[in-house]
Protein backbone atom coordinates (compact mmCIF):
# COMPACT_ATOMS: atom_id res chain seq x y z
CA UNK A 1 0.00 0.00 0.00
CA UNK A 2 1.43 3.74 -0.85
CA UNK A 3 2.95 5.05 2.16
CA UNK A 4 1.50 8.40 1.36
CA UNK A 5 -2.02 6.49 1.93
CA UNK A 6 -0.66 4.86 4.60
CA UNK A 7 -0.01 8.04 6.74
CA UNK A 8 -3.27 9.45 6.23
CA UNK A 9 -5.33 6.21 7.35
CA UNK A 10 -4.25 6.75 11.25
CA UNK A 11 -5.54 10.44 11.40
CA UNK A 12 -8.92 9.58 9.24
CA UNK A 13 -9.49 6.88 11.46
CA UNK A 14 -8.70 8.74 14.93
CA UNK A 15 -10.69 11.62 13.36
CA UNK A 16 -13.81 9.27 12.74
CA UNK A 17 -13.18 8.19 16.33
CA UNK A 18 -13.75 11.24 17.46
CA UNK A 19 -16.99 12.30 15.81
CA UNK A 20 -18.37 8.76 16.77
CA UNK A 21 -17.19 9.76 20.33
CA UNK A 22 -18.78 13.22 19.91
CA UNK A 23 -22.06 11.71 18.49
CA UNK A 24 -22.52 8.88 21.94
CA UNK A 25 -21.29 11.99 24.12
CA UNK A 26 -24.27 14.52 22.96
CA UNK A 27 -26.83 11.42 22.26
CA UNK A 28 -26.80 10.75 25.80
CA UNK A 29 -25.81 7.20 25.54
CA UNK A 30 -22.42 7.86 27.62
CA UNK A 31 -24.33 10.55 30.59
CA UNK A 32 -23.97 7.60 33.42
CA UNK A 33 -20.07 7.32 32.37
CA UNK A 34 -20.09 10.91 32.95
CA UNK A 35 -21.85 10.61 36.20
CA UNK A 36 -19.61 7.76 37.13
CA UNK A 37 -16.23 9.37 36.64
CA UNK A 38 -17.17 12.67 38.45
CA UNK A 39 -18.33 10.65 41.25
CA UNK A 40 -15.37 8.78 41.38
CA UNK A 41 -13.39 11.57 42.42
CA UNK A 42 -16.06 12.90 45.06
CA UNK A 43 -16.82 11.72 48.76
CA UNK A 44 -20.70 11.19 49.87
CA UNK A 45 -20.80 14.91 50.70
CA UNK A 46 -19.13 15.92 47.15
CA UNK A 47 -15.85 16.47 48.22
CA UNK A 48 -13.16 15.71 46.44
CA UNK A 49 -11.01 12.58 48.03
CA UNK A 50 -7.74 13.12 49.36
CA UNK A 51 -6.63 15.77 52.30
CA UNK A 52 -5.98 19.37 51.36
CA UNK A 53 -2.51 18.37 50.07
CA UNK A 54 -4.10 16.22 47.59
CA UNK A 55 -6.29 19.00 46.01
CA UNK A 56 -3.04 21.37 45.87
CA UNK A 57 -1.61 18.98 43.98
CA UNK A 58 -4.00 18.67 41.41
CA UNK A 59 -4.28 21.83 41.04
CA UNK A 60 -0.71 22.45 40.22
CA UNK A 61 -0.98 19.48 37.92
CA UNK A 62 -3.86 21.12 35.82
CA UNK A 63 -1.29 23.75 35.28
CA UNK A 64 0.24 21.80 33.36
CA UNK A 65 -2.01 21.98 30.67
CA UNK A 66 -2.33 26.51 30.93
CA UNK A 67 -1.63 28.18 27.59
CA UNK A 68 1.43 29.96 29.45
CA UNK A 69 3.08 26.69 30.14
CA UNK A 70 2.72 25.50 27.04
CA UNK A 71 3.82 28.48 25.01
CA UNK A 72 6.99 28.61 27.08
CA UNK A 73 8.01 25.09 26.46
CA UNK A 74 7.00 25.84 22.70
CA UNK A 75 9.15 29.06 22.33
CA UNK A 76 12.01 26.59 24.05
CA UNK A 77 11.88 24.31 21.68
CA UNK A 78 11.32 26.10 18.70
CA UNK A 79 14.28 28.63 19.55
CA UNK A 80 16.68 25.74 20.54
CA UNK A 81 15.80 24.24 16.58
CA UNK A 82 16.61 28.28 15.29
CA UNK A 83 19.73 28.21 17.32
CA UNK A 84 20.77 24.66 15.56
CA UNK A 85 19.81 25.91 12.18
CA UNK A 86 16.89 23.40 12.00
CA UNK A 87 15.02 26.65 10.51
CA UNK A 88 12.39 24.66 8.25
CA UNK A 89 11.39 22.44 11.51
CA UNK A 90 11.62 25.01 13.63
CA UNK A 91 8.58 26.80 11.28
CA UNK A 92 7.00 23.31 10.81
CA UNK A 93 6.60 23.29 14.61
CA UNK A 94 5.52 26.57 15.22
CA UNK A 95 3.02 25.93 12.65
CA UNK A 96 1.52 22.62 14.14
CA UNK A 97 1.78 24.44 17.50
CA UNK A 98 -0.04 27.39 16.35
CA UNK A 99 -3.03 25.32 14.49
CA UNK A 100 -3.64 23.48 18.05
CA UNK A 101 -3.88 26.67 19.83
CA UNK A 102 -6.37 27.91 17.06
CA UNK A 103 -8.06 24.31 17.10
CA UNK A 104 -9.22 23.70 20.65
CA UNK A 105 -11.68 27.28 20.61
CA UNK A 106 -13.17 26.29 17.38
CA UNK A 107 -14.25 23.22 18.99
CA UNK A 108 -15.54 24.54 21.88
CA UNK A 109 -17.22 27.17 20.37
CA UNK A 110 -18.77 24.47 17.56
CA UNK A 111 -20.45 22.03 20.53
CA UNK A 112 -21.19 24.97 22.78
CA UNK A 113 -21.27 22.12 25.99
CA UNK A 114 -22.29 23.43 29.51
CA UNK A 115 -19.88 22.79 32.43
CA UNK A 116 -20.36 20.09 35.22
CA UNK A 117 -22.96 21.46 37.07
CA UNK A 118 -23.56 18.58 39.57
CA UNK A 119 -20.53 19.49 41.96
CA UNK A 120 -19.13 22.86 42.84
CA UNK A 121 -16.08 24.01 40.99
CA UNK A 122 -12.55 23.74 42.53
CA UNK A 123 -11.07 25.85 40.01
CA UNK A 124 -12.21 28.64 37.45
CA UNK A 125 -13.65 27.68 34.27
CA UNK A 126 -15.61 30.09 32.09
CA UNK A 127 -15.49 28.55 28.75
CA UNK A 128 -17.48 25.41 26.65
CA UNK A 129 -16.63 22.44 27.68
CA UNK A 130 -16.13 19.95 25.20
CA UNK A 131 -13.59 19.35 24.80
CA UNK A 132 -11.35 19.61 27.37
CA UNK A 133 -8.69 23.04 26.60
CA UNK A 134 -6.55 21.84 29.24
CA UNK A 135 -6.58 18.16 28.18
CA UNK A 136 -6.60 18.68 24.52
CA UNK A 137 -3.23 21.04 24.65
CA UNK A 138 -1.47 19.11 27.00
CA UNK A 139 -1.58 15.82 25.12
CA UNK A 140 -1.29 17.57 21.54
CA UNK A 141 1.73 20.37 22.39
CA UNK A 142 3.63 18.49 24.47
CA UNK A 143 3.82 15.30 21.37
CA UNK A 144 4.01 17.87 19.12
CA UNK A 145 7.55 18.67 20.95
CA UNK A 146 8.60 15.38 21.33
CA UNK A 147 8.44 14.82 17.92
CA UNK A 148 9.91 18.01 16.71
CA UNK A 149 12.78 16.67 18.93
CA UNK A 150 13.16 13.17 19.06
CA UNK A 151 15.60 12.57 16.13
CA UNK A 152 17.83 16.05 17.24
CA UNK A 153 18.38 14.29 21.02
CA UNK A 154 20.27 11.61 22.42
CA UNK A 155 18.09 8.51 23.13
CA UNK A 156 17.73 8.13 26.11
CA UNK A 157 17.02 11.61 26.63
CA UNK A 158 14.32 11.23 24.12
CA UNK A 159 13.09 8.05 26.03
CA UNK A 160 12.48 9.94 29.13
CA UNK A 161 10.88 13.13 27.46
CA UNK A 162 8.17 10.38 26.02
CA UNK A 163 7.55 8.92 29.49
CA UNK A 164 7.46 12.09 31.44
CA UNK A 165 5.07 14.02 28.57
CA UNK A 166 3.00 11.00 28.17
CA UNK A 167 2.54 11.55 32.30
CA UNK A 168 2.27 15.13 31.89
CA UNK A 169 -0.84 14.42 29.29
CA UNK A 170 -2.61 11.76 31.15
CA UNK A 171 -1.89 13.85 34.62
CA UNK A 172 -3.45 16.66 33.29
CA UNK A 173 -6.75 15.24 31.26
CA UNK A 174 -7.40 13.53 34.83
CA UNK A 175 -7.25 16.25 37.10
CA UNK A 176 -9.73 18.31 34.86
CA UNK A 177 -12.66 15.88 36.11
CA UNK A 178 -11.04 15.49 39.78
CA UNK A 179 -11.20 19.46 39.95
CA UNK A 180 -15.29 19.30 38.79
CA UNK A 181 -14.60 21.34 35.80
CA UNK A 182 -15.03 18.82 32.77
CA UNK A 183 -17.08 15.78 31.73
CA UNK A 184 -14.46 12.66 31.38
CA UNK A 185 -16.11 12.17 27.91
CA UNK A 186 -14.62 15.92 27.55
CA UNK A 187 -11.31 14.61 28.24
CA UNK A 188 -11.49 11.87 26.18
CA UNK A 189 -12.44 13.71 22.80
CA UNK A 190 -9.53 16.24 23.81
CA UNK A 191 -7.27 13.12 23.22
CA UNK A 192 -8.94 11.83 20.34
CA UNK A 193 -8.56 15.07 18.98
CA UNK A 194 -4.82 15.73 20.15
CA UNK A 195 -3.97 12.33 18.43
CA UNK A 196 -5.60 12.83 15.34
CA UNK A 197 -3.59 16.29 15.00
CA UNK A 198 -0.19 15.14 16.64
CA UNK A 199 -0.62 11.85 14.15
CA UNK A 200 -1.04 14.03 11.19
CA UNK A 201 2.24 16.08 11.80
CA UNK A 202 4.23 13.20 13.02
CA UNK A 203 6.13 12.56 9.89
CA UNK A 204 6.63 16.29 8.89
CA UNK A 205 7.53 17.13 12.31
CA UNK A 206 10.01 13.85 12.49
CA UNK A 207 11.83 14.83 9.15
CA UNK A 208 15.70 13.87 9.26
CA UNK A 209 18.33 16.93 10.08
CA UNK A 210 22.13 16.55 9.95
CA UNK A 211 22.17 15.64 13.60
CA UNK A 212 21.48 12.56 14.51
CA UNK A 213 20.54 10.68 17.69
CA UNK A 214 23.38 9.47 20.49
CA UNK A 215 23.23 6.74 22.61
Amino acid sequence: MNKRIVSLISPLMLGAAFVAWAWLTFSGFLTGFDQWGLELFRDTNGVPVGAGITQSLVVMVTHLGDTITLLVLSLLAIGWLMLRKYRREAVTGAVSIAGLFLLNPVLKNMFARARPDIFEHVVHASTNSFPSGHALRAAGIYFLIYFLLVNRLPVKVARAMFWVFAAAAISTGISRVYLGVHWPTDIIASWLVAATWVIYWREKLTSPGSDTKKG
